[in-house]
C-alpha cells in the first residue's frame, strides 16, 4: 500500500473513534447536573488571601469557601456558580481538592492595590480585614440561590491553595 493510499485511511479511522460532543454530553460516565439549593451551597467557612501568579505577578486576592453540599456543574463538568467579595465580582469558580470536594475558589482582582469598579474610578483598597462572601447559583427553576459568611482577608500562608485551613 502507497503512502498516499494510507493518509485517507489513518483519517478516517481517527475521526471515527472520536466522540462527537452530542455523544459527550448523553454519555455515561458523566453525572447528571443537579440543581443547586439553598443548603447545598450554604458557606460553612472560608478565608481569603493575596497571591500572584507567573508571568504577570500581578497581586490578586483568592478566595476560598467550603460550602455544606456540592456546587451545581455542567455536562463537562465546570462548575455553574459564581462568587463575590463585598460586591466585587470574582473570575471563574473551581475546585480545591476535586470533584468530590465541597470547597471552591476564585479571585478577585485588584489594581494598583485597589478593587475594580465598573466606572474606572478608584476604588476601595483591599487591605487586609473582613469582608462579606458570597456563593450563589442557580436553583431548578433558574432562580438564583446564595449564600454569604463574613470571612478574613490576610496574607498567603502555606497550605492556602490547597485548602488546608478549610480541612479540603
Amino acid at each position: 500500500m502507497t503512502r498516499k493510499s494510507l493518509l485517507p485511511l489513518l483519517a478516517l479511522a481517527a475521526t471515527a473513534a472520536v466522540p462527537t460532543a452530542s455523544a459527550l454530553a448523553a454519555g455515561g460516565d458523566h453525572a447528571p447536573t443537579i440543581p443547586a439549593t439553598k443548603a447545598s451551597i450554604k458557606i460553612e467557612g472560608g478565608y481569603a488571601y493575596y497571591d500572584s501568579f507567573k508571568p504577570l505577578n500581578k497581586r490578586m486576592i483568592i478566595v476560598v469557601v467550603k460550602t455544606h453540599g456540592q456546587a451545581p456543574r455542567r455536562w463537562d463538568g465546570l462548575i455553574r456558580a459564581g462568587g463575590t467579595l463585598s460586591g466585587h465580582h470574582g473570575g471563574s469558580v473551581g475546585s480545591v481538592g476535586g470533584k468530590q470536594s465541597k470547597c471552591y475558589t476564585f479571585a478577585v482582582p485588584l489594581k494598583d492595590g485597589r478593587f475594580y469598579t465598573d466606572s474606572g474610578g478608584k476604588g476601595a483598597k483591599g487591605s487586609p480585614g473582613k469582608y462579606l462572601a458570597e456563593f450563589s447559583a442557580k436553583d431548578k427553576e433558574g432562580n438564583t440561590v446564595s449564600s454569604t459568611k463574613v470571612i478574613n482577608l490576610r496574607d498567603r500562608r502555606p497550605g492556602d491553595r490547597t485548602g488546608k485551613p478549610l480541612g479540603c
